[in-house]
């Protein structure tokens, strides 16, 4: 909840009032504020200093886990998890000639990298800059050795291997030529010693089925040996174009800097923040009350939506016919930003209209002077601009306003008569306004509850209903009179006006009893003379209507 004194008057919190509360309360701030100082200058003198040094290493992709021997990207998750293994820590131990246990140095050291990339970055940090420099750069060296390492590993397996079947082959060969050769000279005896060409048929045709054998074999074995020898040449040739498989990309040089913020902007941030806290704590103690000036403490306490949040208008703007923005044009951003609120309210109306029917609305607030009828006014006018059939009830009976606001001539003919007994009502057509009427309050009777809450009232709602887009019933205060929760029975909703600067959340919650206990449906609050926001100092966050002149 927003705090604010009991004190204060005008639109919002005033500069008057902050200087008010650091005035009375200026010990506070200075407190708060040196505390704030001494907070961080005892920070700064007792915290230990870490320095992070950084080395960049580059991967390239290799053939080591491939079932194909085709290059394969690295797993950077799982090349991170190399770097932090306990070999590299001793690799490093190892190079650096430490004392240090390898898992000592694993605690301080940290990779990462970014998921698109091929690039690792080694961090280490230390009380140390020069320290921090050295380790980082020996964790990426030994971890750029570990890879290379066992990138050659891979070819030099490989090629030792397809060597040994190359081997194995020619010997293979070698022993199937002299089979051959053998097989030759039994073919050759065959032939001398059997001169009967018959009987020596068989024994010819076993040897050459022998030998055919034996040569098809040779000639399998003489290009398995080529594919072989072709496959250790591309292997020899790949060993010596082939890219490393790691690089040192970036070296590490010693931070300057020590991680964190440095001192100075330490000492600066304690007492600012000191500073704030004291202004936020002065004003604290000055302000304190329970009006319900955001969205969330309006719809905690009625238990509905905030469908619309209304600007504070000037001064000029805050009674009569003055007050209806929605006929004006240009004009200050206050007047601006007022019409777009309204027209938001408009869009949320009409949101549930489509979804839930919500056509008649009740227009009222907890308690007097809380704009509620300048709301209904303005909203009347939002609907007809759009092109929407509205009538405006005045069912304000003891106090009318509508009807000077708009310029028409007060009657003694109206609701009141109607609702009395009369049998007819006109609704008037509002002057310069086209789909807009107003139904007049008429004179002020003895019993407006009792007539708001007849059947009669009930009645017209429905006819109205039938005849326009909108029906907007602008009411007296709940918690003034009994005339709002009267007819609130013969709407399709309520609508609650909430002024940001003096509603109280307790009168809030009574609101919502009332019409839970009088079954009245509220559709939404509207939180009323919110604090404007035109721009920041250099208005970057100005829309175009809050300096528009002609719209």
């Amino acid at each position: 909840m927003m705090f604010t004194s009991e004190n204060t008057h005008g639109d919002s919190a005033r500069l008057e009032d902050y200087i008010r509360a650091i005035k009375l309360r200026k010990w506070v701030v200075i407190s708060l504020a040196l505390l704030g100082l001494g907070a961080a200058l005892l920070f700064t003198r007792t915290k230990t200093n870490f320095y992070t040094a950084t080395a960049t290493v580059v991967l390239s992709p290799t053939p080591v886990g491939s079932v194909n021997t085709n290059l394969v990207s690295p797993n950077l998750e799982k090349e991170r998890e190399i770097i932090l293994s306990n070999r590299t820590a001793t690799d490093v131990v190892d190079q650096l000639g430490l004392d240090d246990e390898p898992r000592a140095l694993l605690r301080n050291v940290k990779v990462a990298f970014r998921p698109d990339s091929d690039v690792l970055n080694i961090d280490y940090t230390n009380t140390n800059a020069e320290v921090a420099s050295a380790y980082a750069n020996a964790f990426a060296a030994a971890y750029v050795e570990r890879r290379e390492e066992v990138a050659r590993s891979y070819y030099a397996s490989r090629i030792a291997q397809t060597e040994a079947n190359i081997q194995a082959l020619e010997d293979r060969s070698a022993q199937v030529s002299t089979e051959i050769d053998r097989l030759k000279r039994d073919r050759l005896d065959i032939i001398l010693e059997i001169t009967d060409p018959i009987e020596r048929a068989g024994p010819l045709t076993e040897v050459d089925d022998q030998l055919a054998s034996l040569r098809a074999e040779r000639t399998d074995l003489l290009s398995e040996t080529r594919t072989l020898g072709t496959i250790l040449r591309r292997d020899q040739g790949t060993i010596a174009s082939r890219s490393p498989a790691a690089q040192l990309l970036r070296t590490s040089e010693p931070p300057e800097m020590p991680d964190g913020l440095n001192q100075s902007l330490l000492k600066v941030a304690g007492l600012v923040f000191g500073l704030i806290a004291g202004v936020v704590a002065a004003f604290f103690l000055e302000r304190l009350d329970t009006t319900a000036r955001e969205d969330t403490d309006v719809a905690l306490a009625l238990d509905t939506d905030v469908v619309g949040s209304i600007p504070t208008l000037g001064f000029g703007n805050r009674s009569g016919s003055s007050a209806l923005v929605m006929l004006t044009h240009g004009g200050s951003s206050r007047v601006s930003a007022a019409r777009e609120a309204f027209r938001r309210l408009r869009t949320s109306i009409l949101f549930l209209n489509s979804t839930e029917g919500v056509q008649s609305i009740l227009v009222t607030s907890a308690s007097p002077a809380e704009g509620k009828s300048t709301i209904s006014a303005n909203l009347s006018l939002a609907f007809a601009q759009s092109g929407k059939n509205v009538v405006l009830v005045n069912a304000d009976l003891r106090r009318p306003t509508q009807e000077e606001r708009f310029g028409i001539p007060k009657s003694n003919v109206g609701l009141s008569e109607y609702l009395g007994g009369d049998d007819e009502l006109t609704a008037i057509p509002v002057p310069n306004v086209e789909r807009l009427w107003l139904l007049p309050a008429g004179s002020t009777p003895a019993n407006p509850g009792e007539l708001l809450g007849s059947p009669r009232f009930k009645k017209l709602i429905q006819n109205l209903t039938e005849e326009m887009d909108f029906i907007i019933i602008d009411t007296p205060p709940i918690l003034s009179t009994a005339d709002a929760i009267a007819a609130a029975g013969a709407v399709d909703g309520v609508v609650a006006v909430v002024d940001s600067r003096r509603t109280e959340t307790s009168d809030l919650l009574q609101v919502r009893a009332d019409l839970q206990r009088s079954g009245a449906r509220l559709i939404g609050a509207v939180l009323n003379r919110r604090k404007h926001r035109s721009g920041g100092l250099f208005k970057r966050d100005r829309y175009a209507y809050y300096s528009s002149k002609a719209k």
